[in-house]
């Protein structure tokens, strides 16, 4: 295989790099700011909004000398801020392309994040995966099909796509749903078990603007892993991580489970060690195939335990700044609230797109929560109108008295508790914790 980067190709880049590096997408508080450069969303009020829709005409120091003085002197501080942020042309415009929707009154324009899942079939049989029983991969969601999806999340803002299966890796034409996406201006983000990484396919990724590579691993030696993921999976995908490592960056993403929980910093150290720029943490969640080894699920004591030996993996060794705890607190200090619904990201900024089309507020939730399949409407009808989105959105836990849904995952109240709204014990738990109660 040659080197060298097709003609296609190479015009795609061309294309993304000519693009504005900021994206303005109306909502109905204002607007959210995605940059293309750090693949991060940022908040802005009605008044900050119209603002920045000026300046995206106007050349910040013109703006500021329009204003009578004691108005100059407030909002320099803001005009500052992007200054510092780099979100401004040469000239002093606001370095933004504005989507030209009309948002919705009591939901974002769009999700925030999409789970596609390219194909229902895997090389594994992982007793905690989130997918369920494989194979499931019959009229798959073709590349055409895929590419108008591309083109529609970027039509209101959907920029981050997560690309799940099954493993993704046995789809054929991988790399032209990468380039459909990005061509798009999505932020693809690939997870896989990298059994079936190669020389070629690993120069395939290194040739290509990836948010996330993430490979999967589930312990920090071959007997902590391979109890899950099978025998000989853990020296077959570090062996694939040595060839990937010659060629793109990417990431170790670890399952906190109750088998594993006590070697996440010989996780987070595996993940230094073998190149990895950084580390993901997330917790098994009942669902899928997990149901079925619900002894695999860490319990609250568990995973927070696990967190505070991330924590002082952090404070302790430099090179380890890089892990994502996914913590409960680490998510809550981070994101700001633009939805106005105490629910978990289901139907508020998350929604996931199965191998057939069909569209769920979350993929852990399973096809009881289908509302409706992109082959038959648009994506964007069922974002705005699909009955399971608004069902969900609409629920406020108080259906469930004094212990109805509050945050967390809806998944973990469905099946701890008996209903999506109701109390996700380990959100009950984190608020306990913080606020001076006990576990």
């Amino acid at each position: 295989m040659t080197s060298e980067i097709p003609v296609h190709q190479a015009s795609q880049m061309l294309t993304l790099r000519q693009r504005p590096p900021l994206v303005l997408i109306p909502q109905h508080f204002g607007c959210l700011i995605f940059d293309r450069r750090t693949s991060r969303y940022q908040p802005f009020d009605e008044e900050a909004t119209g603002i920045l829709r000026q300046l995206l005409h106007e050349p910040a120091g013109h703006y500021l000398a329009t204003l009578p003085n004691a108005e100059r002197d407030r909002q320099r501080d803001f005009v500052e801020f992007f200054d510092e942020a780099d979100f401004f042309h040469p000239d002093g415009r606001l370095a933004a392309v504005c989507l030209d929707v009309i948002p919705p009154a009591d939901h974002l324009t769009g999700p925030l994040a999409v789970h596609l899942e390219i194909i229902g079939a895997c090389n594994l049989t992982c007793t905690h995966c989130f997918a369920g029983t494989l194979p499931r991969n019959q009229n798959p969601l073709q590349l055409s099909e895929i590419d108008q999806l591309c083109g529609e999340l970027a039509s209101i803002g959907g920029f981050r796509l997560g690309l799940t299966g099954g493993e993704p890796m046995m789809r054929k034409d991988l790399f032209d749903i990468m380039d459909a996406a990005t061509a798009h201006g999505l932020h693809p983000c690939l997870t896989t078990n990298g059994l079936l990484m190669t020389e070629d396919a690993a120069r395939e990724f290194g040739k290509r603007d990836l948010v996330w590579l993430n490979v999967s691993l589930d312990g920090a030696t071959a007997a902590s892993n391979d109890v899950i993921r099978g025998a000989g999976t853990f020296e077959k995908v570090m062996a694939g991580l040595r060839v990937l490592g010659r060629h793109a960056r990417f990431t170790m993403a670890f399952t906190i489970t109750s088998a594993n929980a006590h070697e996440v910093r010989a996780c987070a150290e595996l993940a230094r060690s073998a190149g990895a720029h950084t580390a993901v943490f997330r917790p098994m969640y009942p669902t899928g195939t997990g149901l079925a080894h619900m002894e695999l699920m860490p319990t609250f004591e568990q995973y927070t335990g696990a967190l505070r030996q991330l924590d002082e993996c952090l404070q302790v060794d430099e090179d380890l700044r890089g892990i994502d705890p996914f913590s409960p607190q680490h998510r809550d200090d981070l994101l700001a609230d633009v939805t106005g619904n105490p629910g978990c990201g289901a139907a508020n900024h998350v929604a996931s797109v199965s191998v057939q089309g069909e569209v769920n507020p979350c993929s852990f939730l399973g096809p009881d929560w289908d509302s409706g399949n992109i082959r038959d409407q648009s994506f964007v009808e069922i974002w705005n109108q699909g009955q399971r989105f608004a069902t969900m959105r609409q629920m406020s836990g108080a259906g469930c008295g004094t212990d109805g849904f509050s945050g967390g995952c809806r998944v973990r109240a469905q099946v701890y508790n008996g209903d999506v709204d109701a109390a996700d014990p380990w959100q009950t738990q984190f608020v306990q914790l913080g606020s001076g109660g006990t576990r």
